[in-house]
């Protein structure tokens, strides 16, 4: 097991003049509050929580931390399943709850940078006055700092790709308090080590994200769900390399067994059988005049359950 230095007050003092003592806490509450994420793992809580509001400071705190020997957790909103944003060895929980802001909106590029702390769903919501938004869809509000570091993907993985496919650009706090940054802003990148997509999904482990350019798409026009039960997962699946092998591209794709279906019902009341299901969604922007091709229960912008036939997309 790794060998540690424990915060002390003189620790917890340096923090403070780094971070503001606003934005550090020892209080028990707040050590609770980031001792465990939605894993089934044990909570384990840290021994002082900072929450930085910029690059420089979390490269502060790191060469600190680097320098006394005590560990650094990041900390997004605590939505992951792996257990990777709890502080198993106390030390310093390092919270982005308060960089979570757009830094810049890169609309004629289709892109967008911000800070690690913001959630994906806030992210889109405050893009959708650019028509753009961010595609990766883990389920919960993951925080983008939290999506990169591990990658996170989600029922869209399908059409968009996973997280790594959507950033572009990432400035990074090392361990030692240096910033740096890797990728570039530019679709094609060609020369030098793809560092990148090192740190992609590095789950903390090689540096910290303070800052990610992401790409952005086209919010569609209109979208149409459609869900459908099978009698085995073979028979689903078989049905998914159909789909795939006839040309068409959903935007969204997701398959559950039997017995996720029958816990989807019964938790929260959604209206499933006990079959394996398929949910698929489409999206798109239709041929020719558009609105006339479409049949009547898909000309709005929300999403329908459906079965009926699909209108053609492009």
């Amino acid at each position: 097991m790794p060998s540690f230095n424990p915060v002390t007050p003189e620790i917890v003092t340096q923090l403070q003049t780094m971070v503001g003592a606003a934005n550090t806490s020892t209080a028990q509450a707040d050590l609770d509050l980031h001792a465990k994420d939605q894993s089934q793992h044990a909570a384990h809580p840290a021994e002082v929580v900072v929450w930085p509001t910029n690059a420089q400071q979390v490269a502060d705190v790191l060469k600190l931390a680097n320098d006394c020997r005590i560990p650094v957790t990041p900390w997004g909103v605590g939505t992951g399943l792996e257990g990777n944003s709890i502080p198993v060895y106390g030390g310093i929980l390092m919270s982005f709850e308060r960089m979570n802001q757009i830094v810049e909106v890169h609309a004629d590029d289709f892109q967008v940078t911000v800070q690690p702390g913001i959630g994906h769903k806030d992210l889109n919501a405050q893009l959708a006055r650019y028509g753009l938004f961010f595609p990766p869809d883990p389920g919960a509000n993951a925080t983008v700092g939290g999506m990169l570091a591990n990658n996170a993907a989600g029922i869209r993985t399908v059409k968009y790709g996973a997280s790594k496919d959507n950033v572009l650009q990432m400035q990074v706090a090392l361990a030692d308090g240096r910033l740096i940054k890797v990728g570039a802003r530019s679709v094609k990148q060609a020369s030098g080590y793809d560092l990148l997509h090192l740190f992609v999904g590095s789950e903390g482990t090689l540096g910290i994200i303070t800052e990610a350019t992401l790409k952005l798409v086209p919010v569609a026009q209109y979208m149409s769900a459609a869900l459908a039960a099978f009698d085995s997962i073979e028979a689903a699946v078989q049905t998914v390399v159909a789909v795939r092998g006839s040309g068409l591209d959903p935007a969204a794709l997701e398959l559950i067994d039997a017995a996720h279906a029958r816990m989807l019902r019964e938790a929260e009341g959604v209206d499933l059988t006990d079959y394996p299901t398929l949910f698929m969604e489409g999206a798109g922007h239709l041929r020719g005049n558009g609105r006339d091709q479409l049949p009547r229960h898909h000309r709005h912008r929300r999403t329908q359950k459906t079965v009926a036939r699909a209108p053609q997309f492009v």
